[in-house]
């Protein structure tokens, strides 16, 4: 079965019981996922050139937050070489981070469809906004889970 089959069949959006009630997916399953989000980030995943990249603003925990969401291994190799920019000794060593961690996750994957399903959404030049006024901030770089992900628009505010 192609991965998209795969994950779409691992999702089961609309799950329900036999009585008609919506079945609530198990906690960590990866079914508590956007499926239409998780598929978008996924694409990105699975460019080989990791360059494509789409605006999109989420909804999440304390505000909202908007930039431009890029690939698990772009994402990887911005922040490696962010590392290595910083100032002292220590920085080559930091910037070896970033791979180490992406070969423990690699090896750490299951099998299974839901397993192929991306967890978390990167972007790159992201805005946070919250509530109170002038409670903006900048990152050039974000890692944020999926499943805190509440609502989302494939659209940036003007």
């Amino acid at each position: 079965m192609p991965e998209r089959e795969a994950r779409a069949a691992a999702h089961q959006d609309d799950a329900v019981r036999p009585d008609g009630a919506e079945a609530a997916p198990a906690p960590d399953s990866g079914l508590d996922l956007d499926l239409d989000l998780s598929m978008l980030v996924g694409m990105l995943d699975d460019d080989e050139t990791h360059q494509s990249r789409f605006g999109v603003s989420l909804n999440i925990p304390g505000g909202v937050l908007y930039g431009q969401v890029i690939s698990r291994r772009a994402y990887e190799e911005e922040w490696e070489t962010s590392l290595r920019d910083l100032p002292g000794p220590g920085s080559e060593a930091l910037a070896r981070v970033p791979r180490l961690l992406r070969e423990a996750v690699d090896g750490a994957v299951g099998s299974g469809p839901a397993d192929r399903l991306p967890r978390w959404v990167h972007l790159r030049d992201a805005t946070f906004l919250t509530g109170a006024a002038n409670q903006t901030m900048h990152f050039a770089l974000w890692r944020g889970r999926l499943a805190d992900v509440a609502g989302w628009s494939l659209s940036l505010p003007s």
